[in-house]
């Protein structure tokens, strides 16, 4: 397709979708909910605090072995220039919680918004006008008022005396719980930074995450969550549980991040026992220690029907599982790779869907074990690229009609690279599996087991880089339900 004909396509997927939206039910979302202070940081204010400090030296030593955790505050710093040089997200935890004043009084935040995967999805579902149940192990006030009130339905579990109430967020606040700020980092494609005679220069925009939460690292899940969803699963289609990216190595009571995990999955399998045909997803972020990423894929994503990542987390756990060729590549965008190593972890793990999202394009495979048509997730995909570049657009989470407006306004402009890289892939996949060229680059999906589904990115000036992924993962995974549901109901 040539960027005009994606234009209608999304159009067409905006539509489809649009006339669905209603069959869905409720959602369910996990694990990790914080508070997002977001701050768009330039590169003289870094090289200031640089030169004040005098912190040349050190700085590009961390560059060259980069620590991947906060200990001091030149990590922070490093971690922000890692990010720029590579073109690639990434988020550390801090270690010491007096970094975090340190953060807060050097660069403090431009504006505070919901954060963690489970939080950001769900105020992104409420918005579609869907009842969300969220995990929440802290809801002081400042928390609950960054779920979204718009539209839908936010509804967090208690227990009070010896049965479970669903209340909305400010009713279900708690002055004592604890407040968990990320520090976001953002820079776009003109910051850059001069270290002695190295200038670090960003390729693209993204952001850099400096994490202290003492909670959600833990994949803490709230009893009245357990009980409350428990109630109510049989009205469930979809659960959406992330948030293991935050997993430590070893934490201060001596347990391990495999009993976490396994926390986790016994919940999911007493909502599978409830309710047989529920679909799990998991979006699997960015993991910097092996063994846990290994642990992850081991444990989890045998437990759940669909994953998505993004290219540097794809390229990570391929190298985690002993595939080492072309994740260079991958990290390039290159498309033949990318689709090479998804179908790998997709065969290795027995998933019915994988979805690979980057700035420039989406991948996603599914299987006839997902129950879907590929012409139905394709519009599904489509649907949750235009609702997280919308995001990006406008800085807020997106309504359905916010999205069609800003697809409308000619502002989003279609990836020239992904249009590259379609044509690729069509024609790799011509010569490798004799599958015609002409008709993946027409419908931008492949009837083959597994169904391939390409969908080129609507770009824009960002003005939000964090969530995009999340975005992506739970409009589209919401898009599936209402096409699937309406494709049973018209048999």
């Amino acid at each position: 397709m040539f960027a005009e004909e994606w234009t209608k396509t999304y159009l067409q997927a905006l539509q489809e979708v649009r006339k669905s939206i209603g069959l869905c039910r409720m959602f369910i979302t996990g694990l990790n909910t914080n508070i997002d202070g977001l701050r768009h940081i330039k590169g003289e204010e870094v090289k200031k605090v640089i030169a004040e400090k005098n912190l040349e030296k050190e700085i590009q030593s961390k560059l060259k072995k980069p620590p991947r955790e906060i200990r001091t505050f030149p990590d922070v710093l490093a971690g922000i220039l890692l990010c720029a040089k590579t073109g690639e997200g990434e988020e550390w935890f801090i270690r010491d919680p007096k970094i975090r004043d340190m953060i807060k009084s050097t660069f403090g935040y431009d504006k505070l918004r919901m954060g963690g995967q489970c939080g950001i999805m769900t105020n992104v579902l409420a918005l579609l006008g869907f009842t969300v149940i969220p995990n929440v192990v802290a809801l002081p006030p400042i928390q609950a008022e960054q779920f979204t009130t718009k539209r839908g339905e936010i509804l967090i579990p208690r227990i009070e005396g010896n049965k479970i109430v669903f209340k909305k967020p400010l009713e279900a606040a708690r002055e004592n719980d604890k407040i968990f700020i990320h520090w976001i980092f953002e820079f776009d494609d003109q910051f850059s930074v001069q270290i002695n005679k190295e200038t670090v220069k960003a390729p693209v925009e993204n952001r850099f995450i400096a994490t202290y939460d003492d909670e959600n690292v833990k994949l803490k899940i709230d009893p009245a969550f357990q009980e409350g969803t428990l109630e109510v699963i049989s009205e469930v289609g979809t659960a959406m549980l992330s948030g293991y990216h935050m997993l430590q190595s070893n934490y201060p009571d001596g347990s391990k991040p495999e009993e976490c995990i396994k926390k986790t999955i016994d919940l999911i399998k007493s909502w599978k026992e409830r309710n047989p045909e529920l679909r799990i997803h998991s979006e699997i972020g960015f993991v910097a220690d092996d063994k846990i990423r290994k642990s992850t894929l081991n444990l989890l994503t045998l437990n759940v029907n669909s994953i998505g990542l993004n290219e540097g987390e794809l390229a990570d756990n391929l190298y985690t599982i002993g595939h080492r060729d072309g994740l260079n590549e991958i990290r390039a965008l290159n498309s033949i790779k990318t689709y090479l190593g998804a179908r790998k972890i997709m065969d290795k793990f027995r998933l019915s869907r994988i979805i690979i999202h980057n700035r420039e394009y989406s991948l996603c495979l599914i299987n006839s074990l997902h129950g879907i048509k590929p012409q139905n997730e394709l519009h599904s995909v489509l649907f949750g690229a235009l609702l997280a570049a919308t995001l990006a657009y406008t800085g807020n989470f997106p309504t359905i009609n916010d999205a069609e407006k800003a697809l409308k306004s000619g502002e989003l402009k279609i990836s020239r690279k992904a249009l590259t890289e379609h044509q690729r892939l069509a024609t790799f996949l011509e010569n490798e599996e004799g599958y015609s060229q002409e008709k993946f680059l027409k419908d931008g999906f492949t009837e083959i087991e597994p169904s391939i589904i390409f969908v080129s990115s609507n770009l824009t000036e960002p003005r939000a880089t964090v969530g995009l992924g999340d975005t992506i993962c739970s409009a589209s995974l919401a898009a599936e339900e209402a096409l699937t549901r309406r494709e049973q109901k018209t048999r």
